[in-house]
């Protein structure tokens, strides 16, 4: 057995040696620009076409739960409060998977550093966001950064797998905190590091900190830690749950699990400000 656990793992460190020297060399040949631009589209080719349906399928519960409370929520401008609809800015929003959970008649504001997004971005609206105000932004910003969005204008800001991209999740917060009305919320679904000192955290960090994963998942890391930073982001109320999304279902983390279940666990909830 530990002979087979040893080559596995000197299989699995070849593998990651040669993607990372590929990607390298890749990066040195086509310069930094144009590297970061093929992989920006070769990642928004890959979400839309081979993983899209995957994650809305074995998430669709998990949101359906989490973004219920969004309906009780009542809008800080008045026009849209008559219509039960909120002024909505979603980070990260990538292929628009998550249209079909807003209220009817919302604003929606989106931002994604990944422009090669909003092709599919777009495509998604046709069908999935009729209910929602037509006059749908997105702009191609990082979730630290957002100039476009005015202070203290939106009621509601969302991220589901977003954080694992983020490199400074103190200051995506403060920005969040920035431009969400008093009493806003803040809704969040994000993949996180197992318990450390476990083998599947050893084989998280090896594949994100060897630049491997990052590489080709467009800058995600599987060993984020989020749940400390929620707890003193300077939010008035804190509701973050964890569990282990186990097919279709979000599990207690003292659920039985197989494999190495990579992109597991999962931390989710709301801040409100």
């Amino acid at each position: 057995m530990l002979c087979l656990i040893s080559c596995v793992l000197n299989y699995m460190a070849w593998v990651v040696g040669w993607v990372t020297l590929v990607v390298v060399t890749l990066k040195v040949v086509l310069g930094p620009v144009y590297f970061e631009s093929l992989r920006g589209r070769a990642f928004a080719y890959f979400m839309e076409y081979l993983a899209k349906e995957e994650l809305r399928k074995s998430l669709q519960q998990s949101k359906i739960d989490l973004f219920s409370s969004m309906k009780l929520i009542k809008s800080s401008d008045q026009e849209l409060s008559k219509k039960n609809a909120l002024n909505i800015l979603e980070i990260g929003v990538g292929t628009g998977m998550n249209l079909e959970f807003y209220p009817a008649g919302s604003r929606l504001h989106c931002v994604d550093p990944n422009q090669a997004f909003e092709v599919y971005f777009r495509r998604e609206c046709l069908q999935k966001a009729a209910h929602l105000d037509p006059d749908i932004r997105f702009v191609a910003e990082r979730g630290e950064s957002m100039p476009s969005v005015a202070d203290s204008s939106v009621d509601v800001v969302v991220t589901t797998l977003v954080m694992c991209s983020v490199t400074h999740l103190d200051q995506m917060l403060r920005e969040i905190r920035r431009v969400l009305v008093p009493g806003g919320k803040f809704y969040f679904l994000e993949h996180v590091g197992h318990p450390s000192g476990t083998w599947r955290r050893r084989l998280q960090n090896v594949l994100s900190n060897s630049g491997f994963w990052p590489a080709v998942f467009d800058g995600c890391v599987l060993n984020r830690e989020v749940e400390e930073v929620m707890q003193t982001g300077g939010f008035s109320q804190v509701d973050c749950r964890s569990g282990l999304l186990l097919d279709t279902q979000m599990q207690p983390t003292s659920a039985p699990l197989s494999g190495a279940a990579l992109v597991n666990p999962f931390v989710y909830g709301e801040l409100t400000k």
